[in-house]
């Protein structure tokens, strides 16, 4: 039976710093609390280590946060380790399926391997004129009959087409196909019979590790690219996209900058306890672990994340809070918010601007 374990690296402190840049001047409004809301007990969650000690140094919490992230792989059978930022892991072979030119850039649409035997389908587009690295974006799609040809701008270069849009910007993008569609339709079918038979393969593992995997080999590909900067990735993604755009960086310190849309952040909010997530266990009164340690765990990279009242908004503000008490412990500039459009389920216009101007201030800036 193949396992998605890789070797865990040893445990490396790093000296994570912010890119020298200009943040949005609507940060502030971003970490601003809901109107009557009480910090207090998000702020009292998170800095104890197991022994009930407080932690009040930034390297005292990167200890802390290798525990917490183990303790995650515990749960996940995660396939992988923390990735650290400095590190080069090969890409896997890669066939490219067509090329699209798209006049001022150029689509690719390629295959490759993840699990031994299973592809993961994906578009990589770049603009064509690149004198010096840019700047790389993976994109999740949601849970849409269009997958990965939304995002990408395919089917269509108006709604949630991220991708796409980043590119035009001057961004290199990657939009992989999630592995629960090996096609692009039969969207509830796919999702039960794919997550099924990751099961059968690895009855130890979540679904949530197999789109850890998928979405660290996209970071592979693009740091292994000569025209993209591997010190300015990022992510983003929405609905389920989002779910891997929170995730991703909370285990893999390459990426620097990531944005997460209407995911549900809460263990409450959305299905996380389904198998092709997290599993059952998640909605357990005593299960030990918790989604403000994996907001946590991405400081103090910056972090964004959009809600519409939906899956989530105001009721998020709780994991964003419990984070920030990390963020501060590192001496620099908080780059972490929540914008809620009150728009529901979507990526309104004002929304999707903000995703831009988020990546245009920290992904842009030359190191």
């Amino acid at each position: 039976m193949f396992t998605l374990f890789r070797p865990v690296l040893p445990f490396l402190l790093l000296s994570v710093s912010i890119v020298a840049a200009t943040p949005p001047d609507w940060l502030p409004e971003v970490q601003m609390p809901p109107h009557g809301w009480n910090d207090e007990p998000s702020a009292n969650l998170l800095l104890k280590n197991s022994d009930g000690t407080k932690i009040t140094t930034a390297d005292a919490w990167e200890k802390h946060k290798t525990e917490l992230q183990n303790a995650w792989i515990k749960h996940l059978g995660l396939m992988t380790s923390v990735r650290k930022k400095e590190k080069y892991y090969a890409p896997p072979k890669i066939e490219v399926l067509e090329t699209f030119d798209g006049g001022d850039f150029v689509r690719k649409k390629i295959l490759y391997e993840t699990e031994p035997g299973q592809n993961v389908r994906a578009y990589l587009m770049m603009p064509k004129e690149i004198k010096t690295p840019r700047p790389a974006v993976v994109v999740f799609h949601s849970t849409d009959n269009h997958t990965y040809h939304r995002t990408a701008g395919v089917s269509d270069t108006r709604v949630t087409a991220i991708g796409y849009h980043l590119v035009k910007k001057g961004y290199i993008t990657i939009c992989p196909q999630n592995y629960l569609w090996p096609c692009s339709d039969e969207i509830q079918n796919k999702i039960v019979e794919m997550s099924e038979e990751f099961r059968k393969r690895n009855p130890n593992q979540w679904g949530m590790a197999r789109m850890i995997l998928d979405a660290q080999i996209a970071v592979d590909i693009l740091v292994s690219m000569k025209e993209v900067d591997p010190k300015r990735i990022g992510t983003t993604g929405h609905s389920l996209g989002a779910k891997q755009a929170l995730y991703l960086p909370a285990f893999d310190e390459r990426v620097y900058c990531s944005v997460s849309s209407e995911g549900g952040i809460g263990f409450e909010q959305t299905n996380w306890d389904d198998v092709w997530y997290l599993g059952p266990d998640v909605k357990k009164p005593d299960f030990p672990l918790n989604h403000r340690e994996i907001v946590a765990m991405i400081a103090p990279r910056p972090f964004l994340l959009l809600g519409g009242d939906d899956s989530d908004g105001d009721a998020s503000w709780k994991y964003i809070a419990a984070a920030l008490t990390a963020y501060r412990l590192y001496g620099q500039p908080e780059q972490i918010g929540l914008f809620n459009h009150r728009k529901g389920h979507s990526i309104p216009p004002e929304a999707e601007e903000k995703t831009y101007q988020w990546f245009d201030a920290f992904l842009t800036p030359q190191k």
